[in-house]
């Protein structure tokens, strides 16, 4: 439990660092810009054509969406993508700042180590959320009621904490890179698993919560991995199984510890 309090500690120090290296700057950001300074929405951004709507270019690039949203044009293209390394989206208000319309709401792409912080992707095509680079942190998202998957991770070594995933047409938090770990978040009513592991090693899913999904809560699919960790969840009312392993044997690669849950397809889960 140390071990989870410091990690939890760093992400939050991280977020931290990022919100103060992105000062409020009021310049306007339209459909289509490429931005390497610090800006900040001062209005909606609606129906933009153009593919993607906004880049953020680090490792001087920022963007605070500043309670604004952005939609783009039919279900095409991508809302907001980060290039370069170090770059911040974030949401500096309580309310609003949703990237909405788009194929996919944000792509996480380059060299990574970007913050994403406090934003919503809701009604997106295929995806909420990508993240295909490493070492990023993304930490309050909201991806929920997309019409394919939550998030979708490609990448390595990234971190997501308070992350929701919501009532998406497929799965929640789709995890296929190695070394990545997700804390505190909460995945329900998803049209797949709550959480999936797909083909990623050494995957830490802690104390997060997954329920009413129309498959699994927490699923680990048979790809032979190793040195997954599955501790402190809570699983509850999924409808197939709230606990799965689809190795053989299961519990061999990814271990299952101290999860509270109802149902599972092995003795071994714990």
């Amino acid at each position: 439990m140390k071990a989870i309090l410091n990690i939890k500690t760093s992400i939050i120090s991280a977020a931290s660092c990022c919100l103060i290296s992105a000062p409020g700057i009021a310049l306007a950001v339209s459909c289509g810009d490429i931005i390497s300074t610090a800006e900040v929405l001062d209005a909606d951004i609606s129906n933009c054509a153009i593919s993607p709507a906004i880049t953020i270019m680090g490792p001087t690039g920022s963007l605070d969406l500043n309670g604004f949203s952005l939609s783009c044009d039919g279900l095409a293209g991508t809302g907001i993508l980060l290039e370069g390394t170090t770059a911040v989206l974030i949401n500096s208000q309580a309310s609003s700042g949703i990237i909405t319309s788009c194929d996919i709401g944000v792509s996480v792409e380059g060299s990574g180590l970007h913050n994403v912080i406090g934003v919503t992707t809701q009604e997106n095509g295929s995806l909420g959320m990508s993240v295909s680079s490493s070492r990023n942190i993304v930490s309050g998202s909201i991806n929920d009621f997309n019409f394919g998957n939550g998030i979708i991770v490609l990448g390595d070594w990234n971190s997501f904490f308070e992350v929701s995933a919501t009532s998406n047409g497929e799965g929640g938090i789709i995890i296929s890179g190695d070394n990545n770990q997700v804390f505190q978040s909460t995945a329900r009513n998803n049209t797949f698993s709550g959480i999936a592991i797909q083909d990623a090693n050494y995957t830490n899913i802690i104390l997060n919560t997954t329920s009413s999904n129309n498959e699994y809560g927490i699923s680990v699919s048979n790809f032979g991995q190793v040195g997954n960790f599955v501790t402190g969840n809570t699983a509850e009312s999924n409808d197939i199984d709230d606990l799965f392993d689809d190795n053989t044997p299961a519990c061999v690669g990814t271990t299952w510890y101290g999860n509270i849950f109802s149902s599972s397809n092995d003795a071994c889960i714990n």
